[in-house]
């Protein structure tokens, strides 16, 4: 009993810290390769990665003592997994980093273990759900208090950014008197990851709240992502409201997952559209200039590499094939597209293999349990990359599959 308890007491820790940047550098032999610190291609180790694997070596041990074995049910999704990281692995080998593909598949390795711990209901779900809850919403207090402030709180060894509204790189807001306004970072690395934090762990926590609870939880969230001012989390979030007002009055599977079809096509034809037809979008917003040149960029090197260029890779390439004039230092970022960064990398046949690991998990395993931090997930992709080729972003998607399949379990 007392190894199980620090099993929950661990994994509850991790669940409550791993939003927090803490992290050692331990791998960085292209950082500086164009000028500017390049993060994409360097490998850092996490403090809460640590305090993971000592609860995944005891849960482990236990099983061993106890004589239990780890399930592995829905055969067909653990496949087509399986051969998603094996062309993870083949495409890095051949073609990029292999020690970048080594901190990949340890972050996929990780995302198994919360994945395996939730599923095993180490921590029940509702205790879980409180603890995600906590942590975002010490994630909200600190992020008002920077944004308040307008300059970063001095917890920098707890991985809090230097932040500050003349500090170059720090994402910011034009105000009307001229002054600028950070974004709200908490203790993430860019606002875009804290908004997209907090909606996952909103979606995930909403079916285990009351709904006087709810009324509490709700426009605290609304507040923690209006301050990190990430408009792809407001227009994900507000569809991702709808959609929960929509299942609680119609909760049959078939209407459910018909919406969820619906999602899913709309975003495969504006993604196909965009990358084939970026050129003649006309915008003036600088942010999305930047996105679409990127994009031009994403187009020409699949072109040139379809088979993918290895994990982590990207950024590394991209100077190979530039949109039209010469990249800046500042430029060497991927594409603020998941699914298009996933075909650079891994190539066409690692997307469709994701593709089809999808489908898997719509329409074999989705049973009745809560789909809209998944679909949350699918709505935030096309706007940046970071659920991709960061530690919190992978950790993400990990929680939401976990709990996807544990929803499931609960109704089989």
């Amino acid at each position: 009993m007392r190894v199980k308890r620090n099993i929950q007491i661990l994994f509850g820790i991790f669940l409550f810290t791993f939003p927090l940047s803490m992290r050692h550098l331990v791998y960085e032999q292209n950082s500086y390769r164009f000028g500017n610190f390049n993060p994409w291609v360097t490998g850092f180790v996490y403090w809460p990665e640590i305090i993971l694997f000592v609860a995944f070596g005891l849960w482990v041990y236990e099983k061993i003592k106890n004589k239990e074995s780890i399930h592995f049910t829905h055969r067909l999704a653990w496949i087509l997994f399986g051969l998603f990281v094996a062309n993870a692995f083949v495409v890095t080998f051949l073609f990029g980093d292999a020690f970048l593909g080594a901190f990949f598949l340890l972050r996929v390795f990780e995302g198994l273990i919360v994945f395996w711990l939730l599923t095993d209901k180490v921590l029940l779900p509702q205790r879980a759900v409180t603890i995600l809850l906590l942590g975002a919403l010490l994630q909200i207090v600190w992020g008002y208090a920077q944004w308040k402030l307008n300059h970063s709180l001095g917890l920098y060894w707890f991985g809090e950014s230097h932040l500050g509204p003349e500090v170059l790189g720090v994402a910011k807001i034009d105000l009307a008197d001229g002054l600028k306004q950070i974004r709200a970072y908490g203790s993430f690395l860019h606002p875009n990851i804290l908004a997209g934090y907090l909606l996952v762990i909103f979606f995930i926590g909403i079916n285990y709240l009351r709904k006087r609870q709810i009324l509490l939880w709700l426009p605290l969230f609304i507040w923690g992502i209006y301050l990190t001012h990430s408009r792809s989390a407001m227009l994900a979030g507000g569809i991702g409201l709808v959609l929960y007002f929509l299942f609680q009055r119609s909760k049959t599977l078939s209407f459910r997952k018909s919406v969820a079809l619906a999602i899913g096509l709309t975003l495969i034809v504006a993604n196909v559209w965009f990358f084939l037809n970026y050129s003649i979008v006309r915008t003036l917003d600088p942010s999305w200039t930047e996105r679409l040149s990127q994009i031009g960029i994403s187009q020409n090197v699949f072109m040139h590499h379809p088979q993918g260029v290895g994990v982590s890779n990207f950024t590394l390439e991209m100077e190979k094939y530039p949109n039209g004039g010469i990249l800046m230092p500042w430029d060497f970022q991927p594409v603020h597209d998941t699914y298009y960064l996933i075909l650079n990398e891994l190539g066409l046949q690692g997307f469709l293999i994701l593709s089809a690991f999808l489908v898997t998990v719509f329409w074999r395993l989705w049973k009745q349990s809560n789909i809209i931090p998944l679909l949350v997930l699918l709505m935030l992709a096309p706007f940046d990359h970071y659920l991709w080729d960061s530690f919190s972003g992978m950790m993400l998607v990990a929680l939401v599959a976990g709990f996807f399949v544990l929803e499931n379990q609960a109704k089989t």
